[in-house]
């Protein structure tokens, strides 16, 4: 381990900060279920679960992915409970939504559409923490 707890790789090279990586795993995760989900709706002619798909692929794989890519370099970021804040919320929101989604669209509105309406909602509030994200990582630095 070197000083800031990363574990060195190959030529000396630190390790991903801890929670880029957790984005970009479960990023190539979500893409993956996102292509089989996709390939099962094709197969199936059930082409109802499209809003599901399509926000699994876009808020799974897509967003999680820039999640990481922004963390990647930027471990005091990662680091703060900003980021482990939206990490949560971003997960969890998008878990819950989809799983809503799939359960509205499978003939229960009754228990999708508040499952749909409470993950949106923790997706939105993750976004926002990105943005807040996004403007510390790209603020100018005194000179």
């Amino acid at each position: 381990m070197n000083s800031t707890g990363d574990v060195s790789r190959g030529q000396g090279r630190p390790a991903i900060n801890p929670l880029a990586a957790f984005h970009l795993r479960a990023a190539a995760v979500y893409a993956v279920i996102g292509m089989v989900a996709g390939v099962a709706m094709s197969a199936t002619h059930h082409f109802e679960y499209g809003p599901a798909h399509a926000h699994l692929n876009l808020l799974g794989f897509v967003a999680a992915a820039l999640y990481g890519l922004l963390l990647k370099d930027r471990a005091d970021l990662a680091a703060t409970r900003l980021a482990r804040l939206h990490a949560g919320l971003a997960h969890a929101g998008m878990v819950v939504m989809i799983a809503g989604l799939v359960i509205l669209f499978s003939g229960n509105p009754g228990l999708g559409e508040p499952l749909a309406r409470i993950g949106s909602i923790a997706v939105v509030l993750a976004a926002v923490l990105f943005v807040v994200l996004v403007f510390r990582a790209t603020a100018r630095r005194a000179a």
